[in-house]
């Protein structure tokens, strides 16, 4: 189906309906919220006989039917430039959004919903813990709304992954994982940037592989007259390219390493069938794609120091099959993002209580040429030579008065906002220069142009580290529970903490604590080694044993921070609330990444006689503020309200936790964290072996 803009209202009719339910927020901000559904054809696969009966297992093959329609609940932010529409229940994916000014589609849309995979082809959806589509469409989220004192909306979800323990939820595209997912969906009053915050938090006390990526799916083809969005025909050849800045790429597992240039962006030169391309370091915070025929820019902006991870894929051209069930495939360009610059290599690690967490910015550019450089201010097309060399710029928000200088001479001053573009004339005979641009006095951009792509390389030595196929890339490229991470058993030596490290995370607690203890005894200033094996010993319930073990972690030549998390819960056994706050207060300093100790020390602090009560509300606060999706933060945050005899705050943070209660995995983590309030550790639910 292709819509052009006087058809892009926000129904999709007739096989998807918008039907606003209730008004959640006011407009006074500029942003509101409501509720929704969103109704689509739905088709389903037939399942093999062992999975029939599960609660959803995601299956690739089989014959696939339609089975009628179905209807998703969502939310839905609208500010004065962008209508953003987010299904919680489908894994928290953003499911449309409309840039309003010209009622286009910033994202591509599939038009139905089905239950094998990829299982979510529009808008753009979080892929965890498996990196590439690692969720079901049945996977949801639990969620909250937040609005803040700059007018800002936030739709904040939630989610775990660590009940997917039955075997079949291993292996490629498997959903096991112990660790927690979090995004933040923000609209911003008066600016055209959609933003989107993914945050994973490890509460187990193993380090893991720090992983998680997004997908964004774009449409392969705006024209004059409108979006090819669905199976709907394309166009041939495709006219549009890549936004791109990166210089050295490589198609998976870092296979076909090359350079990347201006010349590979048009689409149409690439053949059948499919390709991807990972950025080896990505040297600026953009890309997207550059449609000419409707003058348009689809932009993704962020932090490549942050999360460079930067993929593109699209099937090759002249693929399209009209009339098949996947013919809406050939019509979208997917641009994926995450922390590792290529799926198979996972580059760092994520520590026991850790958290950390990437934020991408969506945006619609029209009315300027291809975008040479963007960042969260602003989108800029510089055009050298020709007939009207220019500088064309459009700002995410309204500008009173843009001033831009080349070269440090004025170019003049304009109006200028997302839905208006100003333009300055550059000199005729500038071939190169030095752009400023100031947006109602600050400076916003000062970028030479044309932009440079540097020969940076410094990155390539860690990504091949990473794609190196030793013990460690088998342990760290897995967050799913698949037989990778178990096969790095084998693959580490006998009697190292590594191999332990990975046999407690197994669950194979007996052999774990027999090659720790080997470990120690060969190397006994290695603080992580102590650390798992008193982990491995307090779920075996040898409680003295564990503490010597989490003492010697702390003390070693090599010492292990996370193992102070242990003591304070001895300590909080028998309510010694100082000496538990104190042990987590070094802890944090040592490591503030380290949530759950931060977590826990304001729930003690709420308690202990020697501090105010006001003081444990606001670290609460303070935490609320950095995840409101997290149902423990809700529960502490109620918990330290009341203490502070702060009685609206507790009705609120009681609200917020029996909304962010109902994701099916939640009342479970809360109370492993009520179980560590009383000083007791629960052990993470671990991945069933097949058989077992």
């Amino acid at each position: 189906m292709r819509v052009s803009a006087s058809q892009a209202a926000w129904p999709f009719a007739p096989v998807l309906m918008f039907l606003s339910l209730a008004l959640m927020c006011g407009c006074g901000s500029g942003t509101t919220i409501r509720q929704s559904t969103m109704s689509l054809p739905w088709y389903v696969t037939e399942r093999p006989p062992e999975q029939e009966a599960a609660a959803g297992p995601m299956v690739t093959g089989g014959p696939q039917k339609s089975a009628g329609v179905r209807t998703f609940e969502t939310v839905n932010l609208e500010n004065e430039y962008l209508r953003v529409e987010v299904a919680p229940e489908i894994g928290g994916a953003v499911s449309r959004a409309i840039f309003k000014p010209t009622g286009d589609d910033i994202f591509f849309r599939e038009g139905k919903a089905k239950d094998w995979l990829p299982f979510w082809e529009s808008g753009v959806k979080a892929s965890f813990p498996y990196r590439e589509h690692g969720m079901a469409t049945i996977q949801p989220a639990s969620w909250r709304t937040v609005r803040r004192e700059d007018g800002s909306v936030t739709m904040a979800m939630w989610m775990e992954f660590s009940r997917y323990t039955e075997s079949y939820n291993a292996g490629f595209y498997g959903r096991y994982s112990p660790m927690l997912l979090s995004q933040h969906v923000t609209l911003h009053p008066r600016r055209a940037l959609i933003e989107i915050t993914y945050r994973i938090v490890n509460p187990a006390p193993f380090r893991q592989g720090r992983q998680i990526w997004n997908d964004a799916l774009l449409p392969r083809n705006q024209l004059a007259d409108g979006i090819v969005q669905g199976g709907a025909q394309p166009p041939e050849p495709t006219r549009s390219e890549f936004i791109y800045p990166a210089r050295y790429v490589s198609h998976h597992g870092g296979r076909d390493f090359r350079t990347f240039d201006e010349t590979n962006t048009p689409l149409a030169t690439y053949p059948p069938p499919h390709i991807s391309i990972f950025s080896w370091g990505i040297s600026y915070g953009f890309a997207g794609l550059w449609y000419p025929d409707a003058k348009v820019n689809r932009l993704r902006i962020f932090d490549p120091q942050i999360c460079p991870g930067t993929k593109l894929f699209i099937n090759g051209e002249g693929v399209y099959q009209p009339g098949t069930l996947s013919s809406h495939t050939y019509n979208f360009v997917e641009l994926w993002g995450g922390f590792d610059n290529i799926f198979e290599a996972v580059e760092d690690w994520i520590g026991p209580g850790e958290t950390y967490q990437f934020t991408h910015y969506f945006t619609y550019v029209k009315g300027i040429g291809k975008v040479d450089y963007a960042n969260t201010d602003a989108a800029v097309n510089v055009e050298f030579g020709g007939e009207s060399p220019q500088v064309e710029v459009v700002t995410f928000s309204r500008v009173r008065r843009l001033l831009v200088e080349f070269d440090g001479q004025p170019l003049g001053a304009a109006e200028c906002a997302p839905d208006k573009p100003a333009r300055f004339a550059l000199p005729h005979d500038a071939a190169a220069g030095r752009v400023k641009i100031r947006a109602d006095g600050r400076l916003i951009i000062e970028q030479s142009f044309p932009l440079a792509i540097p020969d940076d390389t410094s990155r390539h030595e860690k990504i091949r580290t990473a794609l190196g196929h030793t013990p460690e890339h088998w342990e760290l490229s897995d967050l799913s529970g698949e037989a990778s991470y178990r096969s790095s058993i084998e693959r580490y030596p006998q009697g190292t903490t590594s191999r332990g490290r990975v046999l407690y995370r197994d669950g194979q607690i007996d052999a774990a604590i027999a090659c720790l203890n080997s470990a120690v005894e060969s190397d006994p200033d290695d603080g992580e080694g102590w650390h798992l094996l008193g982990a491995a010993l307090l779920e075996k319930g040898e409680t003295a044993r564990a503490h010597d073990a989490f003492s010697r972690a702390i003390s070693a030549a090599k010492p292990y921070a996370p193992a102070r998390y242990f003591l304070a819960l001895e300590a909080l056994e028998t309510k010694d609330y100082s000496t538990a706050s104190a042990m987590l207060a070094t802890l944090i300093k040592e490591d503030p990444r380290h949530f759950e100790a931060r977590l826990l020390k304001a729930w003690i602090d709420a308690n202990a006689p020697a501090k105010a009560p006001a003081f444990a509300l606001q670290a609460a606060r303070a935490l609320d503020a950095e995840d409101p999706a997290d149902p423990r933060v809700a529960f502490v945050l109620q918990h330290c309200a009341r203490a502070a005899g702060d009685e609206s705050t507790v009705h609120n943070a009681a609200a917020a936790l029996k909304q962010l209660l109902t994701e099916p995995g939640a009342p479970r983590r809360l109370e492993e964290f009520k179980a560590a309030t009383q000083g007791r550790y629960v052990a993470p639910a671990r991945l069933s072996r097949q058989g077992e």
